[in-house]
């Protein structure tokens, strides 16, 4: 019994040890998000009202935003969109975003849309909420890219 006593000891030590030792791999991993990109033509596939799709009743292949690289944007058809013909636009936070800052042409207020960038059956989409007046409506634009990319 007492030679399990003298072996217990060197064994709990040697153990420490070992544990000690191990590098924590997991801690090097970069966990830097990268910057969204949302220059391109988007089109609007589905739009959507308090949570009602409106997209069987409205003719949705004309109404496309382009969002372009210099900081841009310019909007094609008279769909009801808090905007109108072109401007510039920025994001609120280029690695996590919420929301799209528009600032029209025309001078008025910077218009701010609630934003989400989810990838769908395998392509990014751009999904834009916004109120058009009315408080109580909410309205959903969901947006693939035309000219390619994910």
């Amino acid at each position: 019994m007492k030679i399990y006593k003298i072996l217990a000891w060197p064994l709990m030590l040697a153990l420490c040890w070992a544990i000690n030792s191990c590098k924590d791999e997991l801690g090097n991993i970069p966990n830097e998000e990268a910057e969204k990109d949302i220059t391109g033509k988007w089109q609007v596939t589905q739009l959507s009202r308090n949570g009602e799709d409106l997209s069987k009743r409205l003719t949705l292949d004309n109404f496309k935003i382009d969002f372009n690289a210099d900081g841009t944007y310019t909007i094609a058809d008279d769909l009801p969109f808090v905007v109108s013909g072109s401007g510039k636009y920025r994001l609120d936070d280029p690695q996590y975003p919420f929301s799209v800052v528009l600032s029209p042409a025309e001078g008025k207020a910077d218009i701010v849309l609630k934003f989400q960038f989810p990838v769908v059956k395998g392509k990014r989409q751009l999904s834009l909420v916004m109120s058009l007046g009315c408080s109580s409506n909410t309205y959903q634009y969901d947006c693939e890219r035309l000219n390619g990319g994910i």
